[in-house]
């Protein structure tokens, strides 16, 4: 297998992890970073249990002023690997290609609907003292950041194989990136308007020359670029 066929493994094996969780397993992130770090992702895992070890609870437990009610919040897609997610009609909030392409969504607002939320503090009291750093009250967070920072690894992964292909010379057919990673045409282009520079273009479709439809025009190519996995033109 190459890059890309390793990378789709690895998210098969995150999404089975998310399954077990949903179903109300906890402590299942260790046994997935176990089985990744000793592979091609095992910075990634390493990035992730360090996650775990400096979980601050209080990021994601949050609380009504005037009533004993916790709910989980996550944070912006910016930070995690998730999108945020609105407390009350449990919508996304801007998710992004990777969002979409993995239902993150759906995942979260599963979350907040199937985990008991607890008060982040170590007696359990409104007031009291924040638990400490990597041990939470609601230990099934430990799972949720871990999660979280595979799905921004490999969300990285992709959008890094796409920026040295179309970087690497003046003009380069999405649909050739887009069949070289095994990723759809929309995912393809989404990424490439993503990590596009500000004097690049990203055509989809051109009306006065079709032969300029679905391209990226990169204006200053860097030919010396060694893409990990490239296309042959």
């Amino acid at each position: 297998m190459d890059f890309p066929d390793d990378l789709r493994t690895a998210e098969e094996q995150l999404k089975q992890a998310e399954k077990e969780f949903l179903a109300g397993t906890d402590g299942i992130a260790g046994a997935l970073l176990t089985k990744l770090s000793t592979g091609t992702f095992s910075s990634d895992a390493t990035r992730a249990q360090e996650q775990m070890e400096k979980l601050d609870e209080s990021r994601y437990i949050k609380w009504d002023r005037w009533e004993k009610r916790f709910e989980f919040s996550a944070s912006f897609w910016k930070d995690e690997g998730y999108p945020s997610i609105d407390t009350t009609t449990h919508q996304a909030s801007n998710p992004d290609w990777y969002s979409n392409r993995t239902d993150t969504s759906a995942f979260v607002k599963d979350l907040m609907v199937r985990r008991e939320v607890l008060a982040p503090t170590v007696d359990g009291e409104r007031n009291g003292p924040k638990t400490p750093l990597g041990n939470p009250s609601n230990k099934w967070l430990l799972d949720f950041v871990a999660f979280s920072s595979l799905h921004l690894s490999f969300k990285n992964h992709w959008e890094q194989l796409v920026r040295d292909i179309v970087r690497k010379r003046p003009q380069t057919d999405l649909r050739l990136v887009a069949e070289r990673l095994g990723l759809t045409i929309q995912d393809t282009l989404d990424i490439a308007r993503t990590i596009r520079n500000l004097d690049d273009h990203v055509i989809e479709h051109d009306v006065s020359d079709s032969s300029k439809n679905l391209t990226y025009h990169c204006r200053k190519p860097d030919p010396s670029l060694t893409p990990l996995v490239d296309i042959t033109v």
